[in-house]
């Protein structure tokens, strides 16, 4: 049903190719020298590597970045000198380098020895981006914070992130919250994170290790985490409309601990491809959180803070694949987009201070192209616990989601984006909702009362990848339209009344840095509910779309939002 579309088609896009294709007239080869250029943030170019800065803005702002250093490209490779070429794996290897924050673009080259045909040396060119960004917000005359956020620490591929609060109207004025994150150790592609907090509603420390399946090469995944946190937030409670309603203040303190581990199996499948790219994933979880300061519960009351132990085990099959092109998320850098399926099946068992409870679910996915329309997505889920015969907090999700072949019309380049989803809660506690407000459904709509346990929700946009650009800032032109229904699930949720968002805006984007896209938005809202404005007028970050790539990962519940 899936495939690529057909040459005749107009993509504007030289990067448009299954991610191994360059590399299957070397399998087989061996791997001889491995030489890397280390193409600088600004002024340079991954079609011509020669080419230097040439402007004093592109030369100071490379002369106070820090480049990335060679071991630590050398740390993320897949293969080594002697190696025999697998082109899967080079192609999966390309794709790690370009995910990895501090890194704009990624391009593996083998080339063959003019007195050896059969050793191909190997020429591995990035560009980093400037890795430094900050955010700065003014509150009030006496109140603020800034955010400074380093992507490649000297050189090393390590990340901080920094944020410092002011507030003299606080019982605390100064806070300080700090994330430091090392995305892999010593070629183990294990990384660690460390978090720490003070602020006047959170105290928060915590430490993660773990391993995900970044390629079907990699056997086990894995991961601990420690976590110790109080926290106090406010919540609406007793909405009676987007004008009146209560605060709740909720204070807790917790302390959770968390273990997984998975292995991959090969299926010995008779395609050689669909063998080397599929992989049968066995996984194990068992997480604890006990806390030490909570509201009153009972066995009714306030289940989410429930000291509670659960293990929960899954069996899954994934298939991934990937292809490369541009104009999607990005700006014009290359993009890797999965094409492949996935099927999982879940099961537990929960010890909870009040009862405990069975767990079981299940889900699916799969995407590809579909001839010259473009690629979709499609995937569902349904899951619950099992208490006493009775089924309870239980989901069902149904994802839709498409983005259209590239179009060119002469200088000017669209694509169109589809999403739909579907989600119903099964015997949700008291205190589970799901919204179709901003973040969730309909952008910029701020209504507290449109919530429930059942929603539909339809977002359109399409994007125009204008010619427009300064200084490798590009400009983007968009227009969307979203729809969504919600409810308590006791009735179909097509017998809701709709609520909808109209708009248009743009977006600038420098791929060259790390800040998130600029984004200008103004939304019309036809239907919007009593004491909720009927137009949005917004200037915020946008840190675009993602896709699922049919990773199988630590097993859990869905969470319910």
């Amino acid at each position: 049903m899936f495939s690529l579309p057909s040459d005749d088609f107009k993509l504007d896009t030289t990067q448009f190719s299954i991610s191994e294709n360059p590399f299957k007239s070397h399998n087989g080869k061996i791997i001889g020298n491995i030489e890397l250029i280390k193409l600088k943030a600004l002024g340079t170019r991954m079609d011509k590597p020669e080419e230097k800065p040439k402007s004093f803005i592109q030369k100071t702002g490379n002369t106070v970045n820090f480049n990335t250093r060679e071991r630590v490209i050398l740390n993320n490779l897949l293969f080594s000198s002697g190696d025999i070429v697998d082109p899967l794996i080079i192609a999966d290897n390309e794709r790690i380098l370009r995910e990895l924050p501090y890194i704009k673009d990624a391009r593996i080259y083998l080339k063959p020895r003019e007195d050896n045909p059969e050793i191909v040396d190997v020429e591995i060119i990035t560009k980093d981006v400037l890795a430094l960004s900050f955010d700065i917000e003014a509150r009030d005359f006496d109140s603020g914070v800034l955010r400074v956020n380093h992507k490649n620490i000297f050189g090393s591929g390590h990340e901080i992130d920094n944020r410092f609060s002011v507030d003299h109207s606080s019982d605390q004025r100064y806070s300080y919250q700090i994330r430091y994150r090392v995305p892999n150790i010593k070629r183990s592609f294990i990384s660690f994170e460390a978090n720490y907090a003070n602020t006047v509603n959170q105290d928060f420390s915590s430490v993660k290790l773990q391993r995900e399946f970044i390629s079907p090469k990699i056997k086990f995944a894995g991961g601990i985490e420690f976590t110790n946190q109080r926290l106090r937030f406010t919540e609406l409670s007793n909405i009676i409309s987007d004008e009146e309603y209560d605060f709740q203040t909720i204070n807790q303190r917790y302390d959770y601990q968390d273990f997984w581990l998975a292995r991959a199996f090969p299926l010995n499948l008779k395609d050689p491809i669909r063998n080397e790219r599929t992989r049968l994933i066995v996984s194990g979880r068992i997480s604890n959180i006990k806390f030490t300061l909570r509201p009153e519960v009972d066995t009714e009351l306030n289940q989410p803070f429930h000291n509670r132990t659960l293990a929960i085990g899954s069996v899954g099959i994934s298939q991934r694949r990937y292809f490369k092109d541009q104009l999607i998320f990005g700006y014009g850098r290359t993009e890797d987009i999965p094409y492949g399926y996935q099927i999982e099946l879940l099961g537990g068992y929960e010890w909870a201070e009040f009862g405990h409870r069975y767990f079981l679910g299940g889900k699916a996915g799969r995407g590809g192209y579909m001839g010259n329309l473009g690629y979709f997505l499609g995937g569902f889920s349904l899951e619950s616990f099992l208490k006493n015969q009775v089924f309870e907090q239980g989901v069902f999700k149904a994802d839709f989601r498409f983005f259209s072949s590239l179009i060119d019309l002469n200088r000017w380049k669209f694509r169109q984006f589809i999403n739909v989803n579907y989600t119903y809660g099964i015997d949700r506690f008291s205190n589970e909702y799901i919204d179709i407000r901003d973040g969730n459904g309909i952008r910029g709509l701020k209504s507290n009362t449109l919530r429930g346990t059942q929603r539909f929700l339809i977002n359109i946009e399409t994007v125009s990848f204008t010619p427009f650009e300064a200084a490798d800032f590009k400009l983007a032109v968009f227009g969307f339209y979203d729809l969504g229904m919600v409810n308590n699930g006791k009735k179909s949720i097509f017998s809701e009344k709709a609520q909808s968002g109209i708009g248009l805006g743009f977006r600038i984007r420098n791929d060259n840095l790390t800040f998130k896209a600029i984004e200008i938005r103004l939304a019309y809202y036809p239907d919007a509910p009593v004491g909720i404005p009927m137009t949005d007028l917004s200037l915020s970050g946008n840190s675009g779309f993602n896709f699922s790539d049919f990773l199988i990962t630590r097993p859990s519940p869905s969470i319910f939002r």
